[in-house]
């Protein structure tokens, strides 16, 4: 599967990801970003905003504008997918983070659980979205050979250690093996 040039960005994934020093080789990855208005008014903490800011003026990351249709669609697929006892609770914000790059054929970064296993158990249903997390970012930007390290592992640690954002052992050791990064 290619992966767009376009992302989406909830305010898990922003407040996580702009703690990080090497936090824009995200634009090396994206061309440009959209955050929905509704998540853009989650994110009120300095470091994020000022980020938000910075990659707003360098014509980077757009505000994704409201609209009763869009909510209207995201309550749907909320709705969808509480049908599935084992997609974990999806809140409004993230389900219009997946309606818009629906719309707009996007990558969306998120650490929503919910998101991240309804794609994980019908990506279909998603599509054509892509979702990842910063695990599966952090993971490309290596293969790829945007982010210089060590290893994978000593990528991922180096993430966790500046974000107090730690990964499941588990969920490390089947990206690698899934991208063969061990």
């Amino acid at each position: 599967m290619s992966l767009p040039p376009v992302c989406v960005m909830d305010a898990c994934f922003i407040i996580d990801w702009t703690r990080w020093g090497r936090r824009d080789l995200l634009w090396r990855v994206f061309s440009t970003g959209f955050v929905p208005e509704p998540v853009l008014r989650e994110v009120v903490t300095p470091t994020p905003l000022r980020a938000l800011r910075e990659w707003m003026v360098a014509g980077l990351l757009t505000v994704y504008p409201s609209s009763r249709e869009t909510e209207d669609e995201a309550i749907r697929l909320i709705l969808e997918m509480r049908r599935d006892p084992r997609i974990p609770r999806i809140d409004p914000p993230e389900a219009l983070c997946v309606v818009v790059a629906r719309r707009i054929r996007a990558a969306v970064l998120t650490e929503n659980r919910g998101i991240l296993r309804a794609y994980q158990l019908a990506p279909g249903s998603l599509a054509p979205a892509v979702v990842w997390n910063s695990l599966r970012l952090l993971a490309h930007l290596y293969a790829t050979g945007l982010a210089e390290a060590g290893s994978f592992a000593e990528l991922v640690r180096e993430y966790e250690d500046e974000v107090k954002h730690a990964f499941s052992r588990r969920e490390v050791d089947a990206v690698a093996r899934e991208l063969g990064l061990e």
